[in-house]
């Protein structure tokens, strides 16, 4: 089996070695619990999945900037720009449907991740 490697500080009252999280040092007893930050998902508000899918039906691309995920966002504008683009040219004309139906099924994922 694969071990996760843990995450290891010094204890700033000690300099014993302890876990990242840890609510007690092992070795000088002090408390800890306040110093460690919360995690980034526990920071993220939630999201509407309903409102990204049809923010990214409507736009592909932005549902994801809606849930924050600015880096998809822009892999969904660059492809729905680049497909409709290639494929309107050959004469499919509906190509921006399948780049929509994408990005909100990608976006209601997102979104869903945000909720508890």
């Amino acid at each position: 089996m694969d071990e996760e490697k843990l995450e290891t500080v010094p204890c700033p009252y000690c300099r014993g070695v302890v876990l990242v999280g840890t609510k007690r040092c092992k070795y000088c007893h002090a408390e800890l619990a306040g110093m460690w930050p919360k995690g980034a998902a526990d920071q993220r508000p939630e999201r509407n999945p309903a409102l990204a899918t049809l923010l990214s039906l409507l736009f592909p691309g932005m549902g994801q900037y809606y849930c924050g995920r600015t880096d998809k966002a822009i892999a969904c504008v660059f492809t729905f720009v680049i497909l409709v683009g290639l494929l309107y040219w050959l004469w499919w004309p509906f190509p921006w449907v399948l780049v929509a139906v994408g990005a909100g099924v990608d976006a209601f994922l997102e979104a869903r991740k945000t909720r508890a």
